[in-house]
């Protein structure tokens, strides 16, 4: 909870600092990197004053951590490409490029993925989940943070069903992955990465490199349940794989 009071604090902060009239994609970057200095000088304070080094939770800077970056980015863009996939099966389109594109939209973009998905991983997926597991278990931290994580995406004017299913799913996925890898490198990547696809190909925006184009203009809006059903689904069986096999990502 403390770790969203500091976002929200740092994106209200940062609408203050930046002003209404400036360009949404720096804006929206500005507002990003406010957010992770805070999230992370949080959760910085409360791993010194147990001796803890960031060392536990995988990240360090050699192979095995480069390593864990690249299997998270991998796996994290494979993620985002099925629920493309998915969204074909019930919504069929074909990509064109995006005539709208702007090439500092699109670094600004980047970089806000890059820094908000390290601020999401490090504040709801290390210290404060670690804390969780040890006092109440597996089920109770991963499901504990996750509800956290999907009341902050509420508040910033998500349909709450989108958060329950995709933004909850995608949670429980991630907490999973970090509990079972202890890699804070792999699991951020993955987030990141996952964000990065999905603003590639799938949102509409200055900084899309792509741009979907739906055979039928309303099929996206009449099936999006079966949509967020169908990438849930997707989230927890991969979730329930990550719990069956831990022992082999263990040895990884």
């Amino acid at each position: 909870m403390l770790v969203s009071v500091a976002a929200f604090g740092a994106a209200v902060l940062a609408m203050i600092v930046i002003g209404r009239n400036a360009d949404p994609a720096q804006a929206g970057l500005a507002r990003y990197a406010l957010v992770m200095v805070l999230v992370v000088g949080v959760t910085w304070f409360y791993m010194r004053r147990d001796g803890l080094r960031w060392f536990r939770y995988g990240v360090s800077v050699d192979a095995r951590a480069a390593i864990a970056c690249l299997t998270g980015m991998v796996g994290g863009s494979l993620l985002a490409l099925l629920w493309a996939l998915i969204v074909w099966v019930w919504a069929p389109f074909h990509w064109q490029s995006n005539p709208t594109l702007r090439m500092d939209a699109l670094l600004a973009g980047a970089l806000a993925a890059l820094v908000m998905g390290v601020a999401e991983e490090v504040g709801y997926r290390s210290y404060g989940l670690e804390r969780l597991y040890i006092q109440y278990g597996a089920v109770v931290s991963v499901l504990a943070s996750s509800a956290v994580f999907v009341l902050a995406h509420l508040t910033s004017g998500m349909p709450w069903l989108a958060g329950l299913l995709v933004v909850g799913s995608c949670s429980l996925l991630y907490g999973s992955l970090m509990l079972v890898t202890r890699s804070l490198p792999l699991v951020t990547a993955f987030h990141i990465a996952n964000n990065l696809v999905q603003d590639a190909l799938l949102r509409t925006g200055a900084g899309s490199i792509w741009q979907p184009v739906f055979q039928n203009a309303d099929a996206p809006h009449r099936h999006q349940m079966a949509i967020w059903v169908s990438m849930a689904l997707v989230n927890l069986a991969l979730t329930a794989g990550v719990w069956t096999h831990r022992a082999r990502l263990l040895r990884a």
